[in-house]
């Protein structure tokens, strides 16, 4: 028998932590999404991966329905002409009506990050998403959760 499963997999809206007094605004430009799949068989794994590109690789036991985007955003209100860094988690799970998916190897791009001289800059946020395999069923429905990027000024 072979387990089929519907899935909208939506990946959050980032929480701002900002290391310095400012008051930053994150704006999404474009969402994190990693589309609506269908999962053939429980017992492999599923997984897409979005790359800083915006190309996204599949592996085979996955039927995309739409196509997965990488995140883009605009930093406001930041200190103008000022490098930081972006801190990740090294994982998340999203969860919904069925077993959670992770979410890792996620990046953030461009490498070098520096506001311009009215304190606004663009990044973008990549990564993979992964069901857990080895029998794990995922239901019909949303998979969605969100996390925390820290600004370090």
């Amino acid at each position: 028998m072979i387990n089929k499963s519907f899935l909208w997999l939506f990946t959050f809206f980032v929480t701002i932590v900002s290391v310095q007094a400012h008051a930053q605004t994150v704006i999404v430009d474009q969402p994190l999404y990693f589309g609506r799949w269908v999962i053939p068989d429980f017992n492999s794994r599923a997984r897409v991966t979005i790359r800083n590109n915006g190309s996204y690789t599949t592996n085979t036991n996955i039927y995309l329905l739409d196509t997965p985007t990488r995140g883009e955003y605009t930093l406001t209100g930041a200190p103008p002409n000022t490098s930081y860094s972006i801190t990740t988690p090294p994982i998340v799970y999203l969860s919904g009506p069925g077993g959670d998916f992770e979410f890792d190897n996620i990046r953030v791009r461009p490498n070098s990050l520096v506001t311009n001289g009215i304190g606004e800059d663009q990044f973008r946020i990549t990564g993979r998403l992964r069901s857990l395999g080895g029998g794990v069923s995922h239901g019909d429905g949303n998979y969605n959760d969100s996390f925390t990027i820290i600004f370090n000024f």
